[in-house]
């Protein structure tokens, strides 16, 4: 399953060219951010996710976040991930109950977020919106 999930992560369009932790795509109906397997996202990451998302100019459709056996997500980036003014509906498509359990912080967010773990069915979820 590792290595489908990375394949499908490799997102054309704005990456983190300093450090290649994610790579992001504003794809015409929604924003597809991909983090690189196994990764632990700190505060600064997230900054970094922000700013590419505004240089992409489509800040408000729909966003799939698709993480991979995450390590962790530190109580700052936590913070400032919840202080972002995120689309109206947001997909996290991860691969087990890991990636359930690190990101179920999501749910005190002011928009729609919904855990997958089939990307055909986030990709629906976020289009019916």
């Amino acid at each position: 399953m590792d290595t489908a999930v990375m394949q499908r992560c490799q997102a054309r369009g704005l990456a983190d060219r300093r450090t290649g932790r994610f790579s992001l795509a504003a794809l015409p109906s929604l924003i597809r951010l991909c983090w690189v397997p196994r990764i632990a996202i700190d505060r600064d990451d997230v900054a970094r996710v922000g700013s590419a998302i505004a240089a992409s100019g489509a800040t408000r459709l729909p966003l799939l976040v698709e993480v991979t056996k995450l390590k962790e997500i530190s109580w700052e980036a936590r913070t400032a991930i919840l202080a972002h003014d995120l689309p109206a509906r947001v997909a996290v498509l991860g691969a087990d109950a890991v990636d359930l359990v690190l990101t179920a912080f999501l749910v005190k967010a002011r928009t729609e977020v919904r855990f997958f773990t089939e990307r055909a069915d986030a990709e629906n979820w976020l289009l019916r919106g």
